[in-house]
């Protein structure tokens, strides 16, 4: 079975077949119970079927309070059911032996656009955000120039930075594109400098973009030409492609920030009412291999700074909030709500129902204009505990000690982002200062998958080293460890940002069941020194439960 058959679906076959009885097996008999063919076998018949997943002999790392490292974890109905031994479990379950590899909980990205990676025109090639060289660039697109029919779009639009693959920075030459694919019409960019092969170039000229002799064109213009062939079905298509590179590098689960509305037909649009239809269809139809908690934006581009209330009325008019299931769920309110002179009209209201709410904020002054007005609302409402209401705040590059302070007495959840990782020349988030001094659940992700990367590895480069795509020292003396970096992507406290605080994160027992076996043993700077952390990669990725993703190791 091929490694998409398994991201994309999970295990397939039968599921019985392949299970043993545990009462009264010891770790090592459980080790062998099932052979690797007839693990691999078991399938996605697990999901209601009694059969549990165990693993064994490896060095689990768990997160919780005491950070404990296991060897061994038994899943139940997509929940960790004993952690540390299954000595003792009845039932029926497939066993996995590690082999001594590391694990993780899933990743959890805390501030993502993982819905508008649908809206991508052609065949979207993520894995560009790990090539680190011209010829690995060639590569990416020429693996995926083998698995597309001929004559589709290749794409990479945003979220991508020259200067991690070419010294001085440079695109690829048109030649260099058609080496590489071809037979296919490609498109690469960074921010509106974008770049295409020979056929790219002749059917964006057919289609009325202004492209170069040599390849240049606007990438606002070449998205625009080519998104008159998005479909629901290509939407549907390319999530699953983000889903399936997402689990590939331990990704399992997404808060997602509906955002800004921009302008109707960019990349960037979401429509209210239709935008979001392509990953509704997906969980309907159980096909979506990743867990997704959605806000819902609030704030009108359209109405200037002011921002008008109708829309956050219309919301908090109705009970969407929660709405869903374990591997989809509406999730409040992000990443904007209207500010400005209503600002207190919609901290009432958020608060009214109680809806959580998550908001943008990027510099000093913009982080103290919202502490202080939740501080207003505070005072003017001494019954309401805003801890309570799960508010947060993300991005806050310019967060302050005395702001994280500010923040520790409000109750507000923290979220520093290494979205400046990609083309940010200058400091970022304290990390340092947040890890240190803050009291509050502290997240993380990565503001993907336009501005930055979706590839969490990026992230925890930034946040452990400092620097930026280009290798370039931009954020000294606010590093943390990588076991700090992970644990706020995938620790305990991830859940409590969308009202999950006993599910999701972590490792224990009723928890969610989402994990990463690693490629590599991350804790060991000699196994995975830095110039390699941004190439981490799962080997095995559970999600719910489910193995989504298996390379074919273990």
């Amino acid at each position: 079975m091929s490694r998409r058959d398994l991201s994309r679906r999970g295990f397939i076959g039968a599921a019985g077949a392949a299970g043993v009885t545990a009462a009264g097996l010891g770790s090592a008999a459980l080790a062998n119970a099932v052979s690797p063919a007839a693990a691999a076998a078991a399938g996605a018949g697990r999901e209601g079927s009694g059969v549990g997943l165990a693993l064994v002999n490896g060095r689990i790392h768990t997160f919780d309070d005491g950070d404990r490292v296991v060897s061994q974890v038994l899943i139940h109905d997509g929940r960790f059911a004993q952690v540390g031994s299954i000595a003792g479990a009845g039932g029926r379950f497939e066993v996995v032996n590690l082999r001594g590899r590391t694990v993780i909980p899933g990743l959890i990205d805390n501030h993502v656009h993982f819905v508008r990676i649908g809206q991508a025109a052609g065949h979207d090639m993520r894995r560009l955000e790990t090539a680190f060289s011209i010829d690995e660039v060639q590569q990416v697109v020429a693996d995926t120039a083998a698995e597309v029919e001929p004559g589709e779009f290749l794409t990479a639009l945003r979220g991508l930075a020259r200067r991690q693959w070419s010294s001085p920075t440079r695109h690829l030459t048109r030649a260099e594109l058609d080496e590489a694919a071809p037979d296919h019409p490609v498109v690469i960019s960074e921010g509106t400098n974008g770049q295409t092969n020979t056929l790219g170039r002749d059917r964006l000229r057919a289609l009325g973009v202004t492209v170069s002799d040599a390849g240049a064109v606007n990438d606002d213009q070449a998205y625009l030409a080519m998104a008159r062939f998005i479909t629901l079905e290509t939407k549907k298509r390319e999530l699953l492609r983000a889903a399936e590179y997402a689990l590939s590098v331990g990704l399992t689960g997404f808060i997602d920030e509906h955002g800004n509305i921009l302008p109707e037909g960019t990349a960037g649009f979401l429509d209210r009412i239709t935008g979001h239809d392509h990953i509704l269809d997906l969980w309907r139809s159980g096909q979506l291999p990743v867990r997704v908690r959605a806000r819902f934006g609030v704030r009108d581009a359209h109405s200037g700074g002011t921002d008008a209330p109708s829309l956050i009325e219309t919301y908090a008019a109705n009970r969407w909030e929660l709405l869903g299931d374990a591997m989809f769920r509406q999730a409040g309110i992000g990443e904007w709500a209207p500010r400005g002179d209503n600002y207190q009209y919609s901290l009432r209201t958020i608060a009214s129902r109680p809806i959580q709410y998550q908001q943008h904020l990027i510099s000093t002054a913009e982080i103290q204009a919202h502490l202080d007005a939740v501080q207003q609302f505070a005072d003017e409402h001494p019954d309401v505990n805003v801890a309570d209401l799960y508010w947060s705040i993300g991005h806050i590059d310019g967060l302050t000690v005395p702001q994280i302070e500010h923040s520790n007495r409000l109750g507000i959840g923290l979220i520093p982002q290494g979205w400046s990782y990609l083309t940010g020349n200058g400091p970022g988030p304290d990390f340092r200062s947040i890890v240190d001094l803050a009291e509050v659940p502290v997240g993380t992700g990565t503001d993907g998958a336009r501005v930055a990367p979706l590839n969490p590895w990026t992230m925890v480069y930034y946040m452990t080293t400092g620097r930026n795509s280009g290798g370039a020292l931009v954020n000294d003396g606010r590093q943390i460890s990588r076991h700090e970096a992970l644990k706020l992507y995938a620790g305990p406290q991830q859940g409590w940002f969308c009202k999950e605080p006993g599910l999701m994160g972590g490792i224990a027992e009723g928890r969610y069941a989402d994990l990463a076996v690693l490629s590599a043993d991350v804790f060991d700077t000699r196994a995975v020194p830095d110039t390699k952390l941004r190439t981490m990669s799962a080997v095995l990725t559970v999600v719910d439960g489910v193995v989504r993703h298996d390379a074919g190791v273990l």
